[in-house]
């Protein structure tokens, strides 16, 4: 796209004339104002119409309503680093960001963070909707205020906008992975930790339904337990003497995973599958006690939310669903930065 001051170079005049030329300021010669005008049409120039439509709007206000930055292991100040960066790119165009977190496991904390959210008149918002009936009831209470889903989606809702991963290409993607060990597992456990979450449910319907068709004969159980004691108590169960076995834990706690197996005296029996590169996880990654790890790039879910709902009021962008990718690591391609998650 041809800028004022390639415009003037190419017609011979300085940059203050094309700029009285294309927007009207002044009085410029005829012949001056034609060469001008056609080497911008010529040219596929643009006038840059966002500090004027931004003027006219006011100020964008965005929110952002996730679960608390310092629970589940990072994950969610990754996405708020994402969303930290849009930041810095678009307040110095008028437009803001408030913040407001809950507990993902209570409805009411879900319901106050946003009421607390919708004081501060948002123009639109980021929500993580990990507690589906708190989401629902949260979209009728405001139902023309456009909001992105980010992390995780519902079926029966219909964001402005939505960034998360596909949970049934990740459940299928974890299935794979599970076919790669050398001899067959004795027995293979989808593992989730919180009941009702969309996300979890989906992911293991997928990955049992997957590791059954990949390989008929592995015995596959797919089971919720949200307490440490009793899921000590059912995996030994359900382990029994197994002298080999896989889980697919359908969130970030692998790491958490590890440390009860190794309790149990069992963790080298286990060949594990989780998701999002944390901290914690990506130190059991490293030393061979995680298989892999599924990423589902959290940074970036949260930085192309906060853009996308900024051109849309900027510029007029159309709506619309981008899935995150189904990112696998292993020990030998962690990236070395967290700027790749």
């Amino acid at each position: 796209m041809i800028t004022i001051k390639e415009i003037a170079e190419k017609a011979g005049v300085s940059p203050g004339t094309v700029d009285r030329v294309l927007h009207k300021r002044g009085r410029v010669s005829r012949k001056n104002e034609e060469n001008i005008r056609r080497i911008a049409e010529e040219n596929g120039y643009v006038p840059n119409q966002l500090a004027r439509r931004l003027q006219r709007k006011g100020n964008l206000v965005f929110g952002v309503l996730i679960p608390y930055p310092n629970t589940e292991y990072g994950y969610w100040q990754q996405v708020m680093d994402g969303i930290e960066e849009a930041r810095k790119e678009i307040e110095v165009l008028d437009a803001s960001i408030v913040y407001s977190f809950f507990d993902r496991h209570d409805k009411s904390s879900f319901l106050n963070a946003a009421s607390a959210l919708f004081k501060n008149n948002v123009t639109s918002y980021i929500v993580a909707p990990t507690i589906p009936d708190g989401m629902r009831e949260l979209a009728s209470l405001h139902p023309e205020v456009p909001y992105a889903f980010i992390d995780s989606s519902l079926p029966d809702l219909s964001p402005f906008w939505g960034f998360a991963q596909d949970p049934v290409a990740a459940g299928r993607t974890g299935a794979r992975l599970m076919c790669l060990s050398h001899e067959p597992l004795e027995r293979v456990i989808a593992l989730q930790t919180h009941k009702g979450a969309f996300n979890e449910e989906m992911r293991a319907k997928a990955f049992t339904a997957a590791l059954s068709s990949f390989s008929p004969d592995t015995v596959v159980d797919s089971i919720c337990l949200e307490d440490g004691e009793e899921m000590e108590t059912v995996l030994r169960k359900i382990l029994g003497k197994a002298a080999s076995f896989g889980i697919f834990i359908v969130n970030d706690q692998a790491a958490i995973l590890c440390k009860l197996l190794e309790k149990m005296g069992v963790l080298e029996k286990a060949r594990i599958i989780g998701f999002d590169l944390s901290v914690e996880n990506r130190k059991h990654l490293q030393n061979g006690e995680i298989f892999s790890i599924i990423g589902q790039r959290p940074r970036t879910q949260g930085h192309d939310a906060v853009m996308a709902m900024f051109n849309h009021f900027t510029l007029s962008a159309a709506n619309g669903n981008l899935s995150a990718p189904v990112d696998i690591y292993i020990k030998e391609n962690i990236p070395e930065s967290e700027h790749w998650l």
